[in-house]
């Protein structure tokens, strides 16, 4: 998340930092606002607005489209920016004042940045060069990136080719290994073997197949090629120009989706680089502390939301407005997880399969007292979690903690499934906060991708963001 920035992001950033900043200096000015509390006003909209409209997500380009719903959550965000200095001027304007300036600067601010983004889709979609990419290696990796390519249209890349490389990276081996004197592994030629296998299996209709790599130079120069996608690594790197951008493919996965790439190759060095960046690291000690202070911060703002709740609960059908249910944490530890009762006393199981649903739709579930539907859709029934929290069962940001016997169904259909345990479960998380409830193993397996990016690249700070986006989808009752 904090890894790269686009140019196109800062130059985003800085519209809407001058946009947010001037508007609300002129209006702070024209509502004859006194200068002592002219720039805080300003400097609290400007900092909120710019957090705020990072969380909902709006400087994230590969996502970027002009759609009534992200023209809404622009909207829903420069609302969202103007609390804290409403709550600051209260004390210094009349009310009058406030209203009026409020309600200006909100609809001054929204219309200068939405015309903004107006004119940076027209500059994205139709002035912008669309970048030509090719892809080296023909096999399930390079069929993934380019369907990633053609259905992320705001990446402005095209995919001009795929080249099949196994059989000449086969001969530059035997050609290396004799020149230098060593001999490869049997497991190394068997690697090699299977790529030429997939090779000749290999179809995909949606742009040219090379056969050919000796001829890359010749396929970059035809293809007028921009960035190199290696589908597997190659001893062709050194025949690529400088000037072409290279990534291996599962980096460029991760840059395109805010996932990982999941197979045998990615997760053979998953565990072993994720122990050893974080196995001695300070982040442990500051996610122990800012797991306890959200914590203690959450349980205390929301008691009497969770008392209300409660009550209502135990007035429906008099039995316990609380329960506990078995779920899975680190390294597959059990633990006991606690929640609000949101349903109706059942004796629920989850069914069996490779791709059913394990769990019902919140609409559509008769099982769900009616009042608890917005409480399930805002989270409030997984308040009480903040005391396994306060245990050290749970995070407050990380993988979902899973019931128990929807583990096994998932680690049974679901390969590496198990590696999302290397970290405690979470409260809210980065699937969380990107994807829909999921109701099938197809689903659950994005969430895993989702689940590994997390654990590979956390930090506090993005923890921190995490957990302030999933309020904001929380108060909506919009959480996913």
């Amino acid at each position: 998340m904090f890894k790269t920035l686009s140019r196109s992001t800062i130059l985003m950033f800085s519209f809407d930092f001058i946009i947010f900043i001037f508007i609300s200096l002129w209006l702070c000015n024209y509502s004859g606002f006194q200068d002592n509390i002219k720039i805080p006003a300003c400097l609290l909209i400007t900092l909120t607005g710019l957090i705020t409209l990072f969380l909902k997500g709006n400087y994230i380009i590969r996502e970027f489209n002009v759609t009534f719903w992200n023209a809404y959550r622009l909207f829903e965000g420069v609302v969202f920016a103007h609390i804290p200095a409403a709550i600051f001027l209260f004390f210094f304007v009349s009310k009058r004042t406030l209203c009026e300036f409020l309600g200006f600067n909100i609809l001054t601010i929204f219309a200068g940045i939405y015309l903004y983004r107006l004119c940076f889709h027209f500059y994205l979609f139709n002035i912008k060069k669309v970048k030509k990419v090719l892809i080296i290696g023909a096999n399930d990796r390079a069929k993934t990136v380019a369907e990633v390519i053609k259905n992320k249209k705001a990446l402005q890349m095209e995919v001009v080719g795929i080249v099949k490389a196994a059989e000449t990276d086969k001969k530059l081996s035997e050609s290396l290994s004799k020149a230098m004197h060593f001999d490869l592994t049997q497991s190394d030629w068997n690697v090699i073997n299977k790529r030429i296998y997939d090779e000749q299996n290999f179809d995909y209709k949606d742009c040219p197949i090379f056969e050919n790599a000796k001829d890359i130079i010749e396929i970059l120069n035809k293809t007028n090629t921009d960035i190199v996608i290696w589908a597997y690594k190659s001893h062709l790197v050194p025949a690529i120009p400088q000037q072409i951008k290279m990534y291996l493919m599962p980096e460029f996965y991760e840059m395109a989706t805010g996932k990982f790439y999941v197979d045998e190759d990615t997760v053979d060095e998953f565990a072993y680089d994720v122990h050893n960046k974080y196995s001695e690291s300070i982040y442990n000690e500051l996610k122990r502390i800012f797991d306890i202070i959200s914590a203690l911060i959450i349980l205390t703002v929301t008691l009497p939301i969770t008392a209300y709740i409660a009550i209502r609960v135990w007035l429906t059908d008099k039995a316990s407005p609380f329960f506990t249910q078995t779920r899975v944490g680190k390294n597959g530890k059990k633990f006991e997880c606690y929640k609000l009762r949101t349903m109706y006393i059942n004796d629920y199981v989850p069914k069996n399969g490779t791709d059913v649903k394990y769990a019902e739709s919140v609409q559509t579930d008769d099982r769900i007292i009616p009042f608890c539907r917005f409480v399930r859709k805002a989270r409030f029934d997984e308040l009480p979690q903040m005391i396994n929290i306060l245990k050290g069962d749970m995070s407050i940001v990380g993988p979902r903690a899973e019931w128990e016997k929807e583990v096994k169904v998932f680690e049974e259909t679901i390969p590496y499934y198990n590696l999302r345990q290397i970290i405690n479960a979470g409260w809210t998380g980065w699937s969380h906060i990107n994807m829909n409830p999921v109701f099938s193993v197809e689903e659950e397996k994005e969430r895993l991708a989702y689940d590994l990016y997390y654990i590979k690249h956390r930090n506090v700070l993005w923890d921190i963001a995490i957990l302030i986006k999933a309020i904001f989808l929380a108060c909506g009752g919009r959480h996913k």
